[in-house]
């Protein structure tokens, strides 16, 4: 008997809807990221600048300008309104204090210069993660800010160096980046050192080891020999004692067969 048609036509929508579903669930579990990027990779791309460099610069530039030119805004504004020459601050400071000044700033900058090296090394990779939908597009977007952020900040210093010293604004970036260098060497070798002196130890203590090992190994070779030694004069006691018995034995025999023929004669 054949099935309506109509019958027909509602199983094969109904498969049909079927087999769509399943693709669609597929292709929506195959764009998830696996559970392996979701634990390993987190929602934002962590950065954080130094705020103790940058608040120690800040502070101790508040110090000094307040002790040393505590009228500067109102002469600052009072010099841009008259459209006269605007006198700098620190001409005012010490050298020695000046010079801590312009440390304290090359800190902050030789900081944030480490963290764009980060970020520009974590970009081309993650780049590539985000184009494969392996990472968020927000994780993406942290990861941009966090650069413009250090960015920001190293403009920021670069423009402080132009106010404590005029024209130093065109070395300073150049110079924080060969000390970042330096730093780096410096704390490679550090490693460097410290993996070799570790190493040294570890050898050492291997040395240490075998030479204990080795004590024990004659103390216990020493003790062997002499319970082996201690057998072999205890085997030579009993073949000496068995020995002596036989020959005892062997006396009375002969005895006996001496009395014996004398008995008969």
């Amino acid at each position: 008997m054949a099935l309506p048609q109509f019958l027909v036509g509602a199983v094969f929508l109904i498969a049909a809807g079927g087999a769509l579903a399943v693709i669609v669930y597929l292709a929506w579990k195959g764009s998830k990221p696996s559970s392996f990027f979701t634990e390993a990779v987190t929602e934002c791309y962590e950065l954080e600048l130094s705020e103790a460099d940058i608040d120690a610069f800040y502070e101790l530039k508040e110090k000094l300008q307040g002790h040393y030119f505590p009228d500067y805004e109102k002469h600052f504004e009072e010099a841009q309104d008259d459209g006269k020459p605007i006198e700098r601050w620190t001409s005012k400071v010490p050298t020695e204090e000046r010079g801590n000044l312009q440390k304290s700033l090359m800190r902050r900058l030789v900081s944030c210069i480490g963290k764009l090296d980060q970020v520009q090394k974590d970009k081309p990779g993650n780049w590539k993660l985000w184009q494969s939908k392996l990472i968020s597009e927000q994780y993406w977007q942290t990861l941009l800010d966090a650069e413009k952020m250090v960015s920001t900040e190293i403009d920021s210093c670069i423009a402080e160096a132009d106010e404590l010293e005029h024209g130093w604004k065109e070395r300073v970036f150049h110079q924080g980046v060969q000390l970042y260098r330096m730093q780096k060497q410096q704390d490679f070798e550090k490693k460097a050192v410290k993996k070799e002196v570790e190493n040294q130890k570890k050898a050492v203590e291997k040395e240490e080891k075998r030479k204990e090992v080795e004590k024990r190994l004659v103390v216990e070779d020493a003790i062997k020999q002499v319970k082996a030694a201690e057998k072999a004069m205890e085997k030579l006691l009993r073949e000496e004692e068995a020995a002596s018995k036989a020959k005892g034995k062997a006396k009375d025999a002969k005895a006996k067969t001496k009395d014996a023929k004398a008995k008969k004669k």
